[in-house]
Formats: C-alpha cells, sequence, structure tokens
C-alpha cells in the first residue's frame, strides 16, 4: 500500500526512483523516456558490480538504428512513495532512463512541461 497515492516531480521530465539490486540501494531521477520499451536504465557505474554478475544480457536497438548487447539484472523499483515492484534494470548510457516497462504501470500525467504526476 503506498503512503501516498501521488507522486509529483517538479523536475521535467524526471521521476524520482528508489531502486533496490541485491543488497544495494540508489535513488535517481530518471528521464521518463515513452520510446523505451523497457524497465530501467542506468550507467554502468551505477549498476555494475563485480560480485554479482548479469541476470542475462538484452540485445537494445538505440535511437540511431545501432544495436548493443547490455547486461541486466532483476531488481525492484519504487517511485517516490508508491508501492515497490520488480524491474529489469539495464546497464547502458549516461543517464538514468525509465521506459513504458514502469510507466505504463501508472497513470502519468505531464503538467504542461511543468512537473511530472504519477499516480498507481
Amino acid at each position: 500500500m503506498a503512503l501516498n497515492h501521488r507522486v509529483v516531480s517538479s523536475r521535467f521530465p524526471y521521476l524520482p526512483l528508489h531502486l533496490a539490486l541485491g543488497d544495494r540501494t540508489a535513488d535517481v531521477d530518471a528521464l521518463l523516456d515513452t520510446g523505451f520499451d523497457g524497465d530501467v536504465v542506468l550507467p554502468p557505474g551505477l549498476v555494475m558490480d563485480n560480485s554479482q554478475p548479469p541476470d542475462e544480457y538484452l540485445q537494445w536497438t538505440l535511437a540511431d538504428g545501432s544495436e548493443v548487447l547490455a547486461p541486466a539484472f532483476l531488481g525492484t523499483a519504487r517511485v517516490g512513495e508508491l508501492a515497490p515492484f520488480p524491474v529489469l534494470i539495464t546497464a547502458l548510457g549516461d543517464e538514468p532512463l525509465v521506459g513504458r516497462g514502469v510507466s505504463d504501470r501508472f497513470l502519468v500525467m505531464l503538467d504542461h512541461g511543468h512537473q511530472v504526476i504519477v499516480e498507481p
């Protein structure tokens, strides 16, 4: 059960995410990318740990049409104070992204380019 039934981010178009991967956690503001079909992308430095091998490798087609193979890890995410849920975290790029695998779980309102509002 969520402590608050609405998350408002005034850092448009970013969402506050709390991520857990094994015994590691991270709080990030992730760019909302509705063109990305996956769950979460994090820069490899935030995800990669020599003690934990990837759960799998995924092939992604980037915006420029190139294809890459990237390590992916099973974890959990929480948007603001809403209830946590399982996600696949891919280590790729240089900016945290949140895709449709997360945003499709919620009602997401882009309020006039000023804020992002998320409701269960």
